[in-house]
C-alpha cells in the first residue's frame, strides 16, 4: 500500500500570509541625517553602509514575498495533483480521461 501525503491546504495559505505579513516590515527607510555639512569620510561611510543594508533588508523582504507566491503555488499544485490522481481511480487506471484541469 503507498503511503499517502496530507495536505493542509488552510495552513499552507495561513503560513504564506504569515510570511507575506513579515515581508511588509521588510522595507527600505530612507536615511535622514541631521548632519548634513560633515564631509569626514566616516559620514559618507555610514551613508553608503545604510544604504546597502536597506537595499538588502528591501531584497529579503521580495524574496519573502516570493516564497509566499511559491507555498500558494505548490498548494495549488498539490491540490490539482490530488483531482488528477482521482480521476484516474476513477477511470480505472485508464490515462486517456485524465486532465490537470478542474
Amino acid at each position: 500500500m503507498a503511503e499517502r501525503i496530507q495536505i493542509n491546504h488552510g495552513k499552507a495559505e495561513q503560513d504564506a500570509t504569515g510570511i507575506t505579513n513579515a515581508a511588509s516590515y521588510l522595507q527600505k527607510v530612507s536615511f535622514v541625517s541631521e548632519d548634513m555639512r560633515t564631509t569626514l569620510p566616516a559620514n559618507a561611510n555610514c551613508k553608503a553602509a545604510y544604504e546597502r543594508s536597506q537595499e538588502r533588508i528591501s531584497k529579503l523582504g521580495a524574496m519573502l514575498d516570493q516564497e509566499a507566491e511559491n507555498i500558494r503555488g505548490l498548494n495549488v499544485a498539490f491540490a490539482q495533483f490530488d483531482r488528477l490522481l482521482g480521476r484516474f481511480e476513477e477511470n480505472g487506471g485508464r490515462c486517456q480521461a485524465i486532465t490537470a484541469e478542474p
